[in-house]
Formats: C-alpha cells, sequence, structure tokens
C-alpha cells in the first residue's frame, strides 16, 4: 500500500475525476479521447472511494477499470478483511456490469466465472508481466465461452520493461497455449484478443475491426526480414516469427507512425528528456528511501 501522505484526500480525487470528465471525455463516435475511472486496485483505496467512483462513473457514462485477481496473496488479502473473495468484494462496491474491465483477472473459480460473464465484465489479459512476476495463467476460453470479453494489455513497467503489444500476441498465443493444448487456441484467437476483445474491454464501438464505418486504426509491418523468410503464412509469422516494430501506424485515418518512426516527433529529444526524469525520480525515492 502507498504511504497514507503520498494520497490526496478522497473528495480531491472524486472532485478532479469530474472535473477531467467534464473537461475531457469525448462520448461520441471517433471520440480520441475517453476517460475512464481507474484505481489501481480495489484493495489499495478505501470501500467508500470504490463506491463513490462507481456511482461517478455511472452518472458520468464512463468506464470503469482496475485489477483483479492477479496473485493469490490478493485473494487472500481480500478474505482477512472483508470476509470473502475478490469478485464478491467487486459487486458489494457497484462494480459488477458491462462498464468495467479489469487487469489480469487471473485467480476466478468457475462460479465467478460465470457471474463476470453474465455481468458482462471485460479481462484485460497481460501475459509477459503474468510470466515475469510467476502469477499465473488467464482463463481465458472459459471467460469467453462465459460472455466476458477478453482483451491484450502490457501491464506497467514495473512488471513489464518491454511494453510491446505486438510481443503480447505471441506471448499470449504461447502461454494459452500452455494452459489449453496446442489445438484449442491459434494465432487468431490472439488477433481477436488484441483487436474485437481489447475494443469491448474499453466501450469502444468504433474501432477492433477493418470494416466499413469504423475509424481507419491499421497497424502495418514488413514481412521482409529474415526471421520471416520462408513463411508460408504471413499472419501467424506475424505473431509466431516475432514482429516487434509497426512499419507503419494509421490511427483514425492519420498516419502516427512512417517508416518505424513516429511521425513529428523528435524521439532522441525524447529519450533525452525522459532519461533526465527517471534519473529524479530515482532520487527522489532514494532520498524518501533514506
Amino acid at each position: 500500500m502507498p504511504p497514507r501522505h503520498t494520497i490526496q484526500s478522497e473528495q480531491t480525487i472524486i472532485d478532479d475525476s469530474i472535473r477531467l470528465i467534464s473537461d475531457y471525455h469525448q462520448p461520441e463516435f471517433g471520440g480520441m479521447t475517453q476517460i475512464a475511472l481507474a484505481p489501481c486496485s480495489p484493495f489499495s483505496v478505501t470501500t467508500e472511494l470504490m463506491k463513490e467512483t462507481a456511482h461517478v462513473a455511472k452518472q458520468h457514462d464512463v468506464m470503469l477499470h482496475t485489477h483483479l485477481c492477479e496473485t493469490i496473496d490478493e485473494e487472500n488479502f481480500c478474505l482477512e478483511r472483508f470476509g470473502y473473495r475478490p469478485v464478491d468484494y467487486l459487486e458489494e462496491v457497484g462494480w459488477l456490469h458491462d462498464k468495467t474491465w479489469l487487469a489480469h483477472g487471473i485467480h476466478f473459480n468457475e462460479e465467478e466465472i460465470k457471474r463476470l460473464g453474465q455481468a458482462g465484465i471485460g479481462i484485460c489479459h497481460c501475459p509477459s508481466s503474468n510470466m515475469m512476476l510467476a502469477s499465473g495463467i488467464c482463463r481465458n476460453l472459459e471467460l469467453e465461452a462465459a460472455g466476458a470479453s477478453v482483451g491484450l494489455g502490457v501491464d506497467g513497467s514495473a512488471s513489464n520493461d518491454g511494453s510491446n503489444l505486438v510481443n503480447e500476441l505471441r506471448m499470449a498465443t504461447y502461454i494459452q497455449r500452455l494452459r489449453y493444448g496446442s489445438g484449442k487456441v491459434s494465432h487468431f484467437d490472439a488477433f481477436r484478443w488484441a483487436t474485437q476483445g481489447s475494443a469491448r474491454n474499453i466501450g469502444r464501438k468504433d474501432i477492433g475491426t477493418l470494416s466499413k464505418g469504423m475509424l481507419a486504426d491499421i497497424a502495418m509491418f514488413k514481412l521482409d526480414e529474415i526471421q520471416f523468410s520462408g513463411s508460408h503464412d504471413p499472419l501467424a509469422a506475424l505473431v509466431l516469427c516475432g514482429a516487434n516494430r509497426a512499419d507503419r501506424v494509421m490511427v483514425n485515418g492519420e498516419w502516427r507512425v512512417k517508416d518505424g518512426a513516429l511521425v513529428d516527433v523528435d524521439t532522441a529529444e525524447l529519450m533525452v528528456q525522459h532519461r533526465a526524469a527517471a534519473k529524479r525520480l530515482a532520487e527522489k525515492a532514494s532520498k524518501l528511501r533514506h
């Protein structure tokens, strides 16, 4: 848990959440900035804040997001503190509905998977993070069969220093084949999780497929590098042979990446600023520790 002196008051958090929604949220079709309210975990904030966050999200029709059932420790903590399991707690605070998506979602039992599916909950599968922390394997196929949506994410830099989404397709394919067997999971499943599942997770109906009327969000990859030589299926090769960087990326009809580089961004200067910010953060952390 973070030290209390580093945390804003709950009223400040709620007031600023409402301010951000009012000033920046674009709920319309094709809106480029959409706000979700996202306490890091249900156990790093109070029950009252979880309930009030759900109330504000409903009032302003925005999505809710948090981390849930990532580790067994979390489950034990919930049982000791509240007397019931994390999914029960999620329902208690008003989060068990189709405007919520959860990161990780590993440690659900059969009854919980059924409830999550009936509620239309979204699950963000983070395979590289889960493997790095050895926290477990998400039950993607059972969750989808129950009615939940499953998308892909990289989690944060604390447990995934690569943060490469196309690599998550490969990791998701492999770790889910490990759980279910090679005959039940293919690269097509990974593509579904990365596109349609992820769009559904965040409540977007204007992205996730390449079809008429949808926003033009397109990532393009070259397959002329040596690791793809001899591949007979370009879609399978993209996942299985280790694609690392898109050659071109279009977002809502505008090119954001060309020839593997960000458009209108001085990457070298950005890295200088990033290294300086990281150094300042490390120095502050060191002072706090001592």
